[in-house]
């Protein structure tokens, strides 16, 4: 994967076209097939998917483009000219790709602290996802970045546009952003960091609050040197809380510790093995679906806290992430 901005973007950013899709019905024959198209890497005539006639192809340029026109729709007091790429993933292929931009400069009219608690200060960015290869739809999501420490979060409820490649993306994409919705977003985000700086967490239940939010699964019956390389993982993790703690033994010290973990998730050439299969926009869903649910489960009367640190796993506050959407009209 490419988690480079500067690589990242000249990597991906390589012209497509379509084609058309031939079978070779018998031999020295070639029949067109009428309903498919390929899309193809203009350099390299590498081709990238398979798809039907309605698929709308979104180049990555443009699919910029109209990310940074979301930004300036949900911000309308920045300049389009301050939004930048501040970050990439994508896969060698260039198949898909998430950019996410960010803002050089202050994003004034909001109070980005959050907390007077703990006197933390966050940045907002935008995410566009988009993909050549059918397994991502283009999709706008909206999170927050700690600046100390850079640790993200997309939070549940955040602004999220997200939309099959067809033909009117563009049209759908404008009636979709404003501003309130992000005034929306931000305010709750404000309440469910309230809610975890007031709430008590002991030390020793964080790693298996972690691993129940992240979905980091101890195998059955792993081999000796598997089992090492997960005793490996654990002590990444502690060391990783034992970073946080600094905020005392609290849900917001978790947070961070959480979110570190989803936005620098402990790599196989770390640990041994590779126990975390998600990718990191998937850990950081994770990370705002709990910061949620958790917080929201707080103010409920009747909510079992001592029963969800004891087995949190067993007390899921909500299912797990669904199966990925494909990008395509079927």
């Amino acid at each position: 994967m490419i988690y480079n901005a500067e690589e990242g973007l000249a990597a991906i950013m390589f012209p497509v076209e379509e084609v058309d899709v031939f079978a070779e019905t018998e031999p020295g024959r070639r029949d067109r097939i009428a309903g498919k198209k390929a899309i193809v890497n203009t350099d390299t005539r590498a081709v990238l998917s398979v798809v039907g006639r309605q698929y709308g192809l979104l180049e990555n340029r443009r699919a910029l483009e109209l990310a940074k026109r979301c930004c300036t729709a949900a911000f309308p007091n920045t300049a389009p000219a301050g939004w930048y790429v501040d970050d990439i993933e994508a896969p060698a292929s260039g198949g898909h790709c998430r950019i996410d931009l960010r803002y050089d400069g202050d994003v004034v009219a909001y109070d980005w602290s959050f907390s007077e608690a703990v006197q933390d200060h966050y940045h907002p960015f935008l995410r566009v996802t988009n993909s050549y290869n059918t397994s991502r739809v283009f999709s706008i999501h909206f999170g927050f970045t700690r600046i100390w420490c850079l640790n993200s979060v997309i939070a549940e409820e955040s602004v999220r546009v997200s939309l099959a490649h067809t033909k009117d993306i563009e049209h759908r994409i404008e009636k979709e952003i404003n501003e309130a919705k992000f005034q929306r977003a931000a305010s709750r985000f404000e309440r469910y960091v309230k809610a975890l700086v007031d709430t008590s967490i002991p030390r020793d239940r964080f790693r298996p609050i972690i691993q129940s939010v992240l979905e980091i699964h101890e195998p059955e019956g792993m081999p000796d040197d598997r089992r090492e390389s997960w005793g490996t993982l654990e002590r990444i993790i502690d060391t990783t809380i034992d970073r946080y703690t600094g905020f005392g033994e609290t849900a917001y010290g978790l947070l961070n510790t959480i979110t570190d973990l989803a936005t620098r998730p402990p790599t196989k050439e770390q640990v041994g093995y590779s126990f975390i299969r998600r990718e990191r926009h998937s850990l950081q869903l994770l990370a705002g679906r709990w910061v949620a649910d958790f917080s929201r489960s707080l103010r409920q009367p009747g909510f079992d806290l001592e029963g969800y640190l004891v087995a949190p796993s067993a007390t899921r506050l909500r299912p797990r992430i669904g199966a990925r959407t494909g990008g395509y009209p079927r």
